[in-house]
C-alpha cells in the first residue's frame, strides 16, 4: 500500500507546490515509485510535469483529477488510470518513476457544482462527495502501482482538499515565517483539522452503524507531519535569519515546541523559482550558484527525509 499524504495550508504563495514538487522527485529519484497528485485548479504542479501543451491536451481530452469529481455531478463518469501520466522532457527522463494526475481550471467550477449534488440520503452524499479520490484509489488498485501518492492541495479546506485528506496517512504544512502564518497556522492545524477529522468520524460511524462498507482506502486518522518553513530571509544577525523572519520563527517555535518543526528551514533565493521554470528539481542544478551554491538541494534532500521519517 502507498504511503499518501497531503501538502496543505489555506493561505496562497507558501510553496505547497513546490514542497510537493521538490520531495516528490527526491523520493522518486530513491527507486521508489512516486505519484504526484494535483487537486489545486490553479493547476501549477501539473505545468511543471507536463509542460503546457501537455497539460492542454490532458484538459482537452478530460483527462485530468477534475473527471474523478465530475462523477458525482451527473456531468461524466468516474474515470480509470487514463488520468495518469508519465511528464516528458527531461524531468520524465531523469525521474522515470515519477508520474502525475494533473488538474484543469475547471475543477473550481466542479467543486461549486459539487457541493450542490446529492446522491441517496443526506449522510451518504456528504460522505461520497469527501471520499471520490479514495474510490478512484481503490476502483484503480492505484496503491498497488505507488509507494508514495503526494496530492498538493489549493489554498483552501473545503471538499477537494477534505477528498486529499480523507485518502492520505498524513499532512504536512508549508510556512513563511510572517504575521499571517503564526496566526494562521496553528488555526489549521488544530481548529480546522480537529473539526475535519470529526466531520470524518462522524459520517463513517454513522454509515458503518447502518451496516454500510467503507472504502478501504479511507484513512480513519490522520498525522501531522509537520511545518516547513519556506522564504526564510538570511541576514547577519545572531539569530542568521532579519529581525522580522526571527521575531515571526520564534512565534512559530513557541506554538510547535514538540519538534513539529521541520529543519533546515528553506531559506529565501531565486534558485527555486528558477528550477521550477525550468520544469526540474533542484537537485539537477548542483553546479549552479543560485541552486546548488545557495544548498537548496541539500535543505529539500534533508526535509524530504525528516518528512519519510515521519510518514
Amino acid at each position: 500500500m502507498a504511503k499518501r499524504f497531503s501538502i496543505i495550508n489555506f493561505k496562497g504563495g507558501v510553496g505547497k507546490t513546490t514542497l510537493a514538487f521538490q520531495v516528490g522527485c527526491k523520493l522518486a529519484s530513491m527507486d521508489t515509485r512516486v505519484l504526484l497528485c494535483d487537486v489545486d485548479h490553479q493547476s501549477s504542479l501539473s505545468i511543471v510535469c507536463l509542460g503546457g501543451k501537455a497539460w492542454d491536451k490532458a484538459v482537452e481530452e478530460h483527462k485530468t483529477i477534475d473527471q474523478i469529481f465530475r462523477s458525482m455531478t451527473g456531468k461524466g463518469s468516474m474515470p480509470g488510470k487514463e488520468i495518469i501520466h508519465h511528464p516528458g522532457g527531461d524531468l520524465g527522463m531523469f525521474y522515470p518513476r515519477l508520474d502525475v494526475v494533473p488538474s484543469a481550471l475547471s475543477l473550481d467550477e466542479t467543486e461549486i457544482d459539487l457541493t450542490g449534488s446529492t446522491v441517496g440520503n443526506a449522510v451518504e452524499s456528504e460522505w461520497r462527495k469527501r471520499t471520490l479520490l479514495c474510490d478512484w484509489l481503490y476502483q484503480n488498485s492505484v496503491d498497488s502501482l505507488y509507494d508514495y501518492i503526494i496530492f498538493d492541495c489549493p489554498p483552501a479546506t473545503k471538499i477537494v482538499t477534505q477528498n486529499a485528506l480523507a485518502s492520505s496517512h498524513g499532512y504536512g504544512v508549508p510556512a513563511i515565517p510572517d504575521a499571517v502564518s503564526v496566526r494562521g497556522t496553528p488555526h489549521l492545524t488544530n481548529q480546522m483539522m480537529t473539526k475535519i477529522e470529526d466531520q470524518f468520524n462522524s459520517l463513517s460511524g454513522f454509515l458503518k452503524s447502518k451496516g454500510e462498507k467503507i472504502v478501504p482506502t479511507f484513512v480513519s486518522s490522520r498525522k501531522f507531519l509537520g511545518i516547513v518553513i519556506f522564504r526564510i530571509r538570511p541576514a547577519g544577525s545572531h539569530s542568521g535569519w532579519t529581525n522580522d523572519a526571527y521575531e515571526h520563527l520564534t512565534g512559530l517555535q513557541n506554538r510547535y515546541s514538540g519538534g513539529e518543526i521541520i529543519k533546515p528551514f528553506i531559506k529565501e533565493g531565486v534558485g527555486v523559482s528558477e528550477s521550477l521554470t525550468r520544469r526540474l528539481p533542484v537537485y539537477q542544478f548542483l553546479s549552479e550558484q543560485n541552486i546548488g551554491g545557495q544548498g537548496f538541494p541539500k535543505a529539500f534532500s534533508e526535509v524530504t527525509m525528516e518528512i519519510k521519517k515521519e510518514g
